[in-house]
C-alpha cells in the first residue's frame, strides 16, 4: 500500500506543478515560477500528510464506497487548508482551497487507477 501512495504522489506532484500555475492572474508570465513556489510547499505536506491520512483512512474506514473515501480525502485536505491559514494570511482562503481541491482530487484519481489497474 505504501508503494501505491508513494507512486500516486510522485504522479500527481508531476502533473499539479502544470495544473495549479493555471489559477492566478499572471501565469503567463511565471508560469514555471508558480508552479515552483506552489510545489515547494505542497509537495511535501502531500508526500508526508498526505500519504500517511490516506493510509490511515484507507485502514480505518469500514465503508469502502468510492465517493465516502474522497470526501475523507477532501476534508483531510480542508484540514491542511486550515492549518496553513493560521500560519499564513486568510485571504489566500479560496486560493488554497482550490489548490489543495486540485491536489487531493488528483492524488486520489491516480491512487485508484494505480489500485484498480495493479491489484492482484
Amino acid at each position: 500500500m505504501l508503494n501505491r501512495k508513494l507512486a500516486a504522489a510522485f504522479f500527481t506532484a508531476s502533473i499539479c506543478y502544470f495544473i495549479v500555475p493555471l489559477f492566478f492572474y499572471d501565469f503567463q508570465n511565471g508560469y514555471f515560477i508558480i508552479g515552483f513556489a506552489v510545489s515547494i510547499v505542497a509537495v511535501p505536506i502531500l508526500f508526508v500528510v498526505g500519504i500517511l491520512s490516506s493510509i490511515s483512512i484507507e485502514m480505518i474506514s469500514k465503508n469502502k464506497n468510492i465517493l465516502f473515501l474522497y470526501i475523507k480525502h477532501l476534508i483531510c485536505g480542508l484540514i491542511c487548508v486550515v492549518v496553513l491559514l493560521l500560519l499564513t494570511e486568510w485571504d489566500m482562503l479560496f486560493v488554497y482551497t482550490l489548490i489543495a481541491f486540485t491536489y487531493v482530487s488528483v492524488f486520489f484519481m491516480n491512487d485508484w487507477i494505480i489500485k484498480i489497474k495493479f491489484s492482484d
